[in-house]
């Protein structure tokens, strides 16, 4: 079988939350399908990318407000590249985790260099000109996520965060 290393960024940085990709089942009320490979994905820590995160479209999942996405651009800023969350997956993971996602919103495959032999690779749209905040409930969902990603205390997740609201 083949891997590579997916990049999470959203609410994909939460394991809780990205193993209803992979395992299927219900989170906060939403059906997942699962994976057709149900391999736990192996957690390979976090990283900066040198491209924006901003919040776009109006998701009935998450209170009809906006959803993550990297730029489709280059950041040449520093303090505006977002971090990821690295995720060894399968390459059938990897295609059922932007089916999942919704590949109409999620239609871009963005190629982020390597790391340990495996292709870095994160899913994100072209959706700037569509940008919305996020819901509150989402945003918790977020900042959880880089919690466990990052160990940050919660005053550097908001002055992470808020660069990008």
């Amino acid at each position: 079988m083949s891997y590579l290393i997916y990049a999470a960024y959203g609410s994909n940085m939460l394991r809780e939350r990205f193993l209803y990709y992979i395992k299927g089942g219900f989170f906060e009320d939403k059906y997942y399908e699962g994976s057709r490979d149900k391999t736990e994905p192996e957690d390979l820590g976090w990283m900066f990318v040198p491209y924006r995160l901003y919040f776009a479209k109006s998701s009935s999942r998450w209170d009809c407000k906006g959803v993550a996405f990297l730029s489709c651009r280059k950041e040449s800023n520093p303090n505006h590249h977002a971090i990821v969350r690295l995720w060894k997956v399968s390459k059938f993971q990897f295609e059922d985790i932007q089916r999942q996602e919704g590949s109409s919103w999620y239609n871009v495959v963005l190629p982020l260099g390597e790391k340990e032999g495996y292709q870095i690779k994160s899913i994100t749209g072209c959706w700037e000109d569509e940008k919305q905040r996020p819901s509150v409930r989402y945003l918790e969902i977020i900042k959880r996520g880089i919690k466990e990603t990052t160990n940050w205390d919660d005053g550097k997740i908001e002055e992470y965060l808020v660069k990008f609201l």
